[in-house]
């Protein structure tokens, strides 16, 4: 085999690393996706912190409400107390009012009850979100800091593999070096395999034993009929 086949078969090497690095860089997960789902649940607890606030101005409204209802329904009861009024028509108004008051301030004791549920339950639920958005924060936060780790060693690698690749190749001829692109960009990044049986490793397809022969006797250049890869003959480990 000629040293200039080994050469090549160096950058093919070389060129499979560098993909199975690329294409595990391509695979990593960077957080986008979960950052949408955390950008989410931060806008769904800002709306739920909206209308907590809502319901709290509500509660706070009928207290004050209800305390002037009650300071009013009290000034009445008083004046009937007190036995100051003595015209019946008057005395029966301001029964009617003291009634009418005890319903608003009924009503109103109902509805404050109501909210004071909504305010736990919104409360409640709040702390759930909140809590789950924390633990997509830190499950963000080490996807990231996986992504940065692991993308600089990759990318490392990469360029060393690429350094690497361009030494070999300075020792290509620039025909074959063409060529074997060629092949390459058709065959799914295996422009050239090392044959050291009676087999075509990129296709798995029997060569001519007149091919074996001549891989054998050191010729070179010579391709497989069935998938066009280049093929050389080495029965050495790798």
């Amino acid at each position: 085999m000629s040293e200039t086949m080994k050469d090549l078969y160096k950058v093919q090497r070389n060129d499979t690393e560098i993909a199975r690095r690329e294409a595990a860089l391509a695979g990593l997960d960077n957080g986008d996706e979960l950052a949408e789902e955390v950008a989410a649940a931060e806008a769904e607890l800002s709306r739920l912190g909206g209308e907590h606030r809502g319901t709290d101005k509500e509660y706070v409204d009928a207290e004050l409400e209800l305390k002037a209802l009650e300071e009013k329904k009290e000034r009445f009861e008083g004046q009937l107390n007190a036995g100051t009024v003595r015209n019946l028509r008057q005395i029966q108004d301001l029964e009617g009012e003291v009634k009418m008051l005890s319903r608003e301030v009924g009503k109103l004791e109902e509805r404050m009850l109501e909210l004071m549920e909504s305010l736990e339950a919104q409360n409640a639920e709040s702390e759930a979100r909140e809590a789950e958005l924390e633990a997509k924060r830190a499950q963000l936060e080490g996807i990231r800091t996986k992504y940065d780790k692991t993308g600089s060693r990759l990318r490392s690698e990469i360029a060393e593999l690429q350094g690497e690749r361009k030494q070999h190749a300075s020792h290509v001829e620039s025909t074959l070096l063409k060529r074997y692109e060629q092949i390459r960009a058709r065959q799914g990044n295996l422009g050239l395999v090392k044959v050291s049986g009676s087999t075509c490793p990129g296709c798995r397809i029997a060569l001519p034993s007149e091919t074996v022969k001549a891989l054998q006797g050191g010729r070179a250049n010579l391709t497989c009929e069935n998938c066009g890869r280049l093929l050389f003959w080495d029965e050495s480990e790798d």
